[in-house]
């Protein structure tokens, strides 16, 4: 699939993923990248790769999707909660609160929720999902979900809080 789309595919990368906000990824030991798909989606640089890990060394190794999205600045980091099956509300976390509260408008709060996503974070320049935090699963979908919620941020809040 990846050829098709002229789309890059790496069987192995876990370089790829130094650096990476923690949060993104499940608490432990790091893991590894595999079956990693690079390339461009809508005009925006993608990651989607298997993340095998475990939660300690004696535990059983678990792969976890995980996709990235490249956003159009550095921004803030930036945790964001779906309603999940509680209901409607969002819950983000920032150093910056007023990022939050700019970066969540109504369409994006809508995307988040038509698209079942539980948990974004924003680092850097970095939109982050993982199958963990709902949404669609495959690749494409994702990326059409993902890419349209970045297209749903007003301007003027890349704008003001790019780095």
């Amino acid at each position: 699939m990846a050829r098709e789309h002229g789309w890059t595919y790496v069987e192995r990368d876990t370089p790829a993923i130094q650096g990476w906000p923690r949060t993104a990824l499940p608490p432990g030991p790091l893991g590894r990248v595999r079956d990693e798909v690079t390339g461009s989606y809508r005009g925006r640089a993608f990651r989607f790769f298997d993340y095998i890990h475990r939660d300690s060394a004696r535990a059983p190794w678990r792969t976890l999707s995980v996709c990235a999205v490249r956003i159009p600045v550095e921004v803030p980091y930036l945790y964001v909660r779906g309603p999940g099956d509680t209901g409607h509300d969002l819950y983000a976390e920032s150093p910056e609160a007023d990022f939050a509260v700019e970066l969540l408008s109504d369409d994006v709060r809508d995307d988040i929720r038509e698209n079942g996503f539980t948990d974004l974070v924003l680092d850097r320049d970095l939109l982050i999902c993982t199958a963990a935090g709902g949404g669609p699963q495959d690749i494409e979908p994702r990326l059409d979900a993902l890419t349209r919620l970045i297209s749903h941020v007003p301007a003027d809040v890349w704008a003001h809080w790019g780095r």
